[in-house]
């Protein structure tokens, strides 16, 4: 250690070497302007040379803050929300705080543990990127006072700091790039109904469908949870139709994979018989071996900025009104769209068949 000190240096430390009071070197260090500057600069120049660092514990009492700020995500696996906590975490740590992820997997009961663990721990604010859009717990945080933001899912009836993407865009832009390929029976996957992103997303399709086609068959429509396995069902389930779609639009990407799988197996070309799309553009969408058409929704900046939102709120936690964030999404197009087959495809095929580029 520095000037021979075997353990890490205290103000006491940095007092004796200046041969200053206590209480003035840590006013000193507070910036507090009852210290004259030459006094600050000399007990900011020997806390360095003695590598004094403050306490966050001791930092965070003066302020009342734990300088941690938690985050509850629906499933840190998904590479969507690992980029979201990308985001909140460089921002964050910018600014000083540190970043406390919890992963609730889609289930409702974990989820509502997990947030009042987190609240327990007194952090000094929440991210909720996996909140049902009805959860009790949302009321609860705002007539606690703690400062929150939620993310990519708005709550039905609390008003609240909200970041999140323009989803019905986002859809709406799938369904008018396979309709200006040629297809008509386009169907969609949708996610979970809890989920107000997943809302979003089904009334851009619908919207769109409407307004292209003046009306939508809703065998067109298939439940999902997000889950790969939602996206094969759903194949399976628009196979049997009188007449199979010719696209199919998923909510996210997971499930769009899925669906391409089952539709190899079943022996059927992507794009060739069925175009797909996704939404969330994960980084295995741009694998050349898989080339997904899908919505980006630059996932990462949203985590920055529901991270600047609930630190504007940490610092002005009675502001009156919830604040807003929409930011726009794109639809970028890869392999697994193409032109609409002459007829409609098959329930399935002896043979594989390789996806066209």
């Amino acid at each position: 250690m520095p000037d021979g000190l075997g353990r890490p240096a205290t103000i006491k430390d940095v007092a004796r070497a200046c041969g200053l009071a206590p209480s003035t070197v840590s006013n000193a260090l507070a910036g507090k302007a009852v210290v004259r500057p030459e006094t600050r600069a000399l007990v900011q120049r020997t806390a360095e040379r003695l590598g004094y660092r403050a306490s966050g514990l001791a930092r965070g009492l003066r302020l009342q803050r734990t300088w941690t700020v938690g985050a509850l995500v629906a499933d840190i696996a998904n590479p969507f929300f690992a980029d979201l906590v990308r985001g909140m975490e460089d921002r964050l740590w910018a600014e000083g705080y540190s970043l406390a992820i919890c992963s609730t997997d889609y289930d409702a009961d974990k989820e509502t543990a997990l947030l009042r663990l987190l609240l327990d721990k007194r952090l000094d604010g929440l991210i909720l990127a996996s909140t049902a859009s009805d959860s009790d717990e949302v009321p609860r945080l705002k007539r606690l006072g703690v400062p929150y933001v939620l993310l990519n899912r708005r709550h039905v009836s609390e008003p609240s700091d909200y970041v999140g993407m323009d989803n019905a865009v986002g859809t709406a832009a799938a369904v008018a790039h396979l309709a200006a390929l040629g297809h008509r029976r386009i169907a969609f996957i949708q996610g979970p109904p809890r989920s107000s992103a997943a809302g979003e997303r089904l009334a851009g399709y619908r919207g769109e469908m409407r307004r292209r086609f003046g009306g939508l068959d809703e065998s067109l429509l298939a439940p999902g949870d997000y889950a790969a396995e939602q996206g094969r069902a759903a194949v399976d389930r628009f196979l049997v139709l009188p007449a199979p779609p010719t696209a199919i639009v998923a909510a996210n990407d997971f499930m769009a994979l899925g669906a391409m799988e089952r539709l190899r197996e079943r022996g059927l070309a992507v794009p060739g018989d069925v175009s797909v799309t996704g939404f969330d553009d994960i980084f295995v969408a741009a694998l050349p071996w898989i080339g997904l058409t899908t919505v980006r929704p630059h996932s990462r900046d949203l985590g920055a900025r529901a991270a600047d939102l609930l630190l504007g709120r940490i610092g002005a936690p009675t502001a009156a009104e919830p604040r807003e964030v929409i930011l726009t999404s794109e639809l970028v197009v890869r392999g697994t769209t193409g032109p609409a087959p002459l007829s409609a495809p098959p329930s399935s095929r002896r043979r594989a068949t390789t996806p066209r580029r």
